[in-house]
């Protein structure tokens, strides 16, 4: 099993492909197989490191109570372990606040970034309505499946689950296949409330960054993309019209050949 141990936390990973490394961090609650719809076609040009998040998936369970930085550090560890070199990290809800914090903890270690669906959080952050919020608190006696179509219809565009059931199934076959307990998210979902955001550190960040957002994504709505593109020198900012919080899924095609052309 492709495992590397990080200070006391055993962090799986996946590594495809050949040529500069590019590193796939994903967001609350999510494991490495979030990414299916990317492996493939960017793995053909990069080589890919698809990693989880302690946790989630295969990588261990956390101890006690954890921060984002936290998790950045478990990211640094990752690529000095595979002696990667600066490396291009794209980051996912979550796992775009777990990227910059990488930033700018390790700035030898990044070259390139991209931020999907995230924000800048602390006062920067712009919340999404009560009820969508609310959607992610999962209650004690609801299955993992309930759970999960439960919550990636509410997040993804309207309608958008409806049309593409063989994404939503999909998500509940990884899901069930690597399920996360409920003090695992708890304690995820513990780092994510409790991160101050990037406050003024965010003008820190100054290698090439692109920012994906969609247009319709209800639980990290659009003002946060537009944010992150004004306050990162030099940023660009891709909109995703009638996509929701999941673009590397619902615009799949787009989003691989922006990746590809803004690393390329």
């Amino acid at each position: 099993m492709p495992v590397t141990q990080v200070g006391l936390h055993s962090i799986y990973y996946d590594d495809y492909g050949a040529g500069h490394p590019l590193l796939l961090i994903p967001g609350l609650g999510a494991s490495r197989f979030i990414w299916w719809k990317q492996i493939e076609i960017i793995s053909r040009k990069y080589r890919l490191i698809n990693m989880d998040n302690r946790d989630a998936g295969d990588s261990a369970s956390g101890a006690g109570p954890y921060t984002i930085a936290d998790m950045a550090d478990d990211a640094a560890g990752l690529i000095r372990n595979l002696k990667c070199g600066p490396t291009y990290v794209i980051g996912w809800s979550m796992g775009g606040f777990i990227a910059m914090e990488l930033t700018l903890r390790h700035p030898g270690l990044v070259d390139g970034l991209i931020l999907v669906a995230t924000s800048a959080g602390g006062s920067a952050y712009f919340p999404p309505a009560r009820e969508v919020g609310a959607l992610l608190m999962p209650h004690e006696k609801e299955d993992i499946e309930t759970l999960i179509r439960r919550i990636y219809s509410c997040i993804a565009a309207p309608g958008y689950m409806n049309s593409h059931p063989d994404d939503l199934d999909t998500v509940v076959r990884y899901s069930k296949s690597k399920p996360m307990s409920l003090a695992s998210y708890q304690r995820q979902l513990g780092a994510t409330m409790t991160w101050p955001g990037m406050g003024d550190r965010i003008h820190g960040i100054s290698l090439p960054t692109l920012v994906v957002h969609g247009a319709a994504d209800p639980l990290v709505p659009y003002g946060n993309g537009l944010y992150l593109s004004a306050m990162i020198k030099g940023a660009k900012l891709f909109t995703y019209a009638n996509v929701g919080h999941m673009p590397p899924m619902e615009a799949s095609e787009r989003f691989n050949r922006d990746v590809m052309e803004f690393l390329g």
